[in-house]
């Protein structure tokens, strides 16, 4: 027999279940769904487009340059596209994105010329920079406010898998099929993704029906600055450091793994990448059971431990083990990062916020490689990563010292 208080208890708990906003909805799956596609299209180039250079007759340092264009021309174009995301919605400035990336593939199989890889690969770029910028907002204006950490999260997982799965597609079109097919399979998505894109909602766009609603949206992305707003600059500032960092890694661990005799580094992606999708699967019940300082405190100690294990490893389980330890802390600090940004903007700021947010990983990502390459040239990869370790400490610091704007 089920006595009173168990009753009271059994009720109040189907309550909160009851009153707890979903997160999922046909459009937040849509935004996912495109935002995979278009990333595993990119990502399929990772491995292969230097291949493809060296086949073309490039040198070393037309690859690189080629490689790198891709996150140039996509920072450039992040601002702007924020500022048209909050005048005019977020549907139009998405399809214009995935539109560009089509034409873009397109080109790609029918241009052969270094220099047209070139040019192609910086709209490449820009189309991505639209594209990634567009989805994010959609996502932010998708997931109820009260849950946006945690959904972030969850929408973050549709982002992470295209780097795991995307370099293995693409290295296997190539050997098996040759070029044609890789840039064949990534038009093939981004035509699929931008189908996708034409059956989501944009909810945003329905609240600026007026014409003085629209006029009132505009001034106010003129007059309020988000760049001097702490809220958004210290998280910014934040991941900054942090893909900063993880830049060495990306560029660097392959060549570290090298000299100290290590094979089958590239599982260190593979194994970062899975550990992040698994950590945000279960990210609902981490974030409900610990506090956001808590959380962000062990993250960061995560990610110090992972740059020291790097700098001293000798073998590819050591490697393997830091790759958990970093996907472990990225994993959880990422969407409390963009959920404190995004909750503290309006909903007409959130794709200037959104663009800030993303041009700092960008810069980070983008000119880290060049300058952990002059570090490692100087002082040898071991001393780099321990001063990698040291960046991501003082971001503890950092949210220490902003602790009442951040949490």
């Amino acid at each position: 027999m089920i006595n009173k208080s168990q009753e009271i208890v059994e009720c109040t708990s189907t309550q909160r279940e009851v009153s707890e906003p979903k997160i999922f909805s046909k459009d937040l799956l849509l935004v996912m769904l495109v935002g995979f596609l278009a990333g595993t299209a990119i990502t399929t180039q990772m491995g292969t487009l230097p291949l493809y250079v060296d086949y073309l007759g490039g040198s070393k340092g037309q690859s690189g340059m080629i490689v790198g264009i891709l996150g140039i021309s996509s920072l450039f174009c992040r601002i702007p596209v924020g500022n048209l995301l909050d005048r005019y919605g977020r549907k139009l400035i998405l399809c214009t994105g995935l539109l560009v990336l089509v034409i873009d593939f397109m080109f790609l199989n029918l241009f052969h010329e270094i220099i047209l890889l070139f040019i192609l690969r910086f709209i490449q770029g820009l189309g991505m920079g639209i594209e990634s910028t567009a989805t994010s907002t959609l996502a932010s204006d998708l997931i109820p406010k009260s849950r946006l950490t945690v959904g972030l999260g969850y929408f973050s997982i549709a982002l992470t898998l295209p780097s795991a799965i995307g370099p293995l597609i693409g290295l296997f079109l190539v050997q098996n099929y040759g070029f044609e097919a890789l840039f064949f399979a990534g038009l093939i998505l981004t035509v699929l993704a931008a189908i996708a894109s034409f059956f989501i909602s944009d909810q945003y766009k329905k609240q600026l029906k007026s014409k003085k609603e629209k006029l009132e949206t505009v001034e106010k992305i003129k007059t309020e600055s988000l760049l001097f707003k702490v809220e958004v600059i210290i998280p910014s500032l934040i991941m900054f450091f942090v893909c900063l960092t993880n830049s060495a890694v990306t560029a660097f661990i392959s060549q570290f793994a090298i000299e100290k005799s290590v094979n089958n580094i590239g599982y260190y992606f593979t194994v970062n990448a899975v550990t992040t999708v698994l950590v945000r699967m279960i990210y609902p019940r981490i974030f409900k059971n610990i506090k956001n300082g808590f959380l962000v405190a062990g993250s960061i100690v995560l990610m110090v431990a992972s740059f020291w294990l790097i700098s001293v490893s000798q073998t590819l389980f050591q490697f393997l083990l830091a790759a958990v330890l970093f996907g472990i802390g990225f994993a959880s600090i990422l969407p409390i990062m963009n959920a404190i940004v995004l909750n503290n903007v309006s909903k007409f700021q959130r794709g200037n916020a959104t663009a800030i947010f993303s041009a700092a990983m960008d810069v980070a990502y983008g000119g880290g490689a060049m300058i952990w390459g002059f570090v490692a040239m100087f002082s040898g990869f071991p001393f780099m990563y321990q001063l990698c370790g040291i960046l991501v400490g003082l971001t503890l610091l950092v949210a220490f010292k902003f602790r009442r704007f951040l949490f």
